[in-house]
């Protein structure tokens, strides 16, 4: 059934792009991803898969995947993952040349798992495997590399959670694909994309920052109205109350937070207000672990410099813990990117 799906999904996708001219690829996939056991050590295990993808305009693609796990085992038991995913790419400055992107996926996760050893004898637990159908969300970032104008490579770090599963984790993908068509113009401006540090203030709730936070923020400008923003952080954070002797009062945390963007254009750069959703996905083992969902909103300026854009903004964070309680920071932080485009005015 699921390989009916896959197929008719794939033969759709090539049907609509042979009369738009868009830009069509298809080839395999390689991954690397890392879970941690119950004593916070790292396991790596590898698996195999492909994905095909559509340009559906303004400089965005989307896509289907499928990617198999053959072994995920962290504790002696057995467990596989067959994991087939709708997927979402945005490129903030086109999906020419080299081309950072942000990546969402939402996938059908069939997850095979036995008891741990430890909790019956292993030639038993080959007898206990269960299967089940569960939704799966990632979020990351990677770059696009586009070798000629008949291959595309790419290399993407994401987060994976498959809920009512031991599986959240951090990943890395590459993917080599033969590509088919020409790219399409839509209704986006050049965008601009940089590095930023910030610093997190508690307001209410047990979480806090260890060190400032590291990130990516990305912003595109519309031909219509408003901008599409987007920033991704590596978050450090503690837990104001220890959770256990092992260490996981410290999760790490990947912040994804997509927004909408609406601004006055003074001559020396721009004053926006922001909103937004908010998640972070949390891959160390602690009662955190998984993806706490929330909102985020604030302000900032753009200041424009030469060939140099320097940020300043202040937002608002609302998250809700796995626990049920609510956590409220303020996040300041200063990127920089530089002038790609004319952007809006």
């Amino acid at each position: 059934m699921h390989k009916t799906l896959l197929a008719a999904a794939l033969g759709l996708a090539v049907a609509t792009a042979a009369p738009a001219q868009r830009q069509f690829r298809v080839g395999p996939t390689y991954s690397s991803i890392t879970l941690e056991d119950l004593s916070g050590n790292g396991h790596t295990f590898s698996s195999f898969g492909g994905s095909a993808a559509l340009i559906t305009g303004d400089e965005g693609e989307t896509g289907v995947s499928v990617s198999r796990y053959t072994d995920l085992s962290t504790d002696g038991g057995r467990r596989r993952l067959t994991l087939f995913g709708l997927d979402s790419y945005y490129y903030p400055i086109g999906a020419r040349g080299v081309a950072p992107f942000a990546a969402t996926e939402l996938g059908l996760a069939r997850v095979a798992e036995s008891a741990p050893a430890t909790q019956c004898p292993p030639l038993l637990c080959q007898d206990t495997v269960s299967t089940s159908s569960q939704l799966a969300l990632a979020f990351g970032l990677g770059v696009r590399v586009n070798l000629g104008s008949s291959a595309v490579a790419a290399l993407e770090g994401r987060f994976l959670q498959v809920p009512g599963s031991q599986i959240q984790s951090l990943e890395a993908r590459l993917n080599a694909s033969v590509a088919l068509g020409r790219q399409h113009r839509g209704d986006f401006l050049e965008g601009t994309l940089g590095p930023a540090a910030s610093v997190f203030f508690p307001v209410s709730g047990a979480l806090r920052a260890r060190a400032p936070f590291a990130g990516v923020r990305f912003r595109r400008d519309t031909k219509k109205a408003g901008t599409v923003g987007l920033q991704i952080d590596f978050a450090p954070l503690r837990l104001t109350a220890s959770c256990s002797p092992m260490g996981c009062n410290e999760p790490n945390a990947i912040l994804f937070a997509p927004g909408y963007e609406t601004a006055l254009h003074p001559a020396w750069g721009r004053v926006y207000g922001e909103v937004g959703v908010l998640l972070a996905g949390i891959y160390t083992q602690g009662p955190d672990r998984g993806v706490a969902q929330g909102l985020h909103g604030g302000v900032g300026c753009d200041f424009s410099s030469a060939q140099l854009l320097w940020n300043l903004n202040s937002r608002l964070l609302w998250l809700r813990r796995n626990s049920g309680e609510n956590v409220f920071g303020v996040q300041v932080e200063v990127s920089l990117s530089p002038r790609l485009g004319a952007g809006r005015r």
